[in-house]
């Protein structure tokens, strides 16, 4: 769910489901992952081109012992380009 937060910043309440594969340490093979996490995430359109998004993330069904643990903190800056975008900046300029 994301919310519009101010026209250059948003946030949104993440959910992610782990399934499948199964980890194998010094030859001990582990069970199916079938995890559940949340996290939130905030957006911030710095200018036109460059956006900041920090998020973070856990798991919430992580209480047996071989069960995947797991907090997730990324931060990360996008660049992007594209005619489109410059010539939206010129049609924005003219008014």
């Amino acid at each position: 769910m994301t919310r519009d937060l101010t026209e250059h910043l948003w946030g949104s309440l993440d959910g992610a489901w782990y399934n499948g594969g199964k980890a194998t340490i010094n030859g001990v093979s582990g069970e199916k992952l079938d995890n559940l996490g949340l996290g939130l995430t905030l957006g911030y359109q710095i200018n036109d081109n460059l956006n900041l998004t920090v998020s973070y993330k856990s798991t919430i069904n992580d209480d047996a012992p071989d069960d995947l643990r797991m907090d997730n903190l990324m931060v990360s800056f996008v660049y992007g380009w594209h005619k489109l975008i410059e010539g939206s900046r010129r049609l924005k300029d003219e008014k």
